[in-house]
């Protein structure tokens, strides 16, 4: 279980289905969902000393700032945040092209297209645990 978790989606349904998901998985102590990239990246800039989430749950197809644009502006964010924040890219897009570019932000660790599944869930727990 990792302590703090975000998941960032434009759709209240897939919010939905994904947050039920983490809760039943005991997936984090503590789950902060936001329906705009550009909303979680303000927050993260705005931390003030609370501490990072370790782990966040990114779509990619949003309007406004889509995920790679997340990608991008959160590769500029304080190196504290940067160093504790792994991102996972949770889309509906299964693209080769998608997943390649998603891979090449360092703080990518894993590429699920949706739904989440418990297979998924289990996968990132050894990858959080062997980091």
């Amino acid at each position: 279980m990792v302590s703090k978790a975000v998941l960032i989606d434009d759709s209240d349904i897939d919010l939905f289905i994904q947050r039920r998901f983490l809760e039943v998985y005991k997936f984090s102590e503590e789950l902060v969902l936001y329906r705009s990239a550009e909303e979680a990246l303000n927050w993260l800039r705005m931390l003030n000393g609370e501490a990072p989430p370790d782990v966040i749950f990114l779509d990619l197809n949003m309007p406004d700032i889509d995920g790679f644009s997340f990608l991008e502006n959160f590769s500029q964010l304080p190196e504290n945040i940067r160093s504790k924040s792994k991102i996972v890219v949770l889309t509906s897009s299964n693209n080769k092209k998608d997943k390649e570019l998603a891979f090449l932000n360092q703080n990518v660790i894993q590429f699920i297209t949706k739904p989440l599944k418990q297979a998924d869930i289990e996968e990132l727990k050894k990858k959080i645990s062997a980091s």
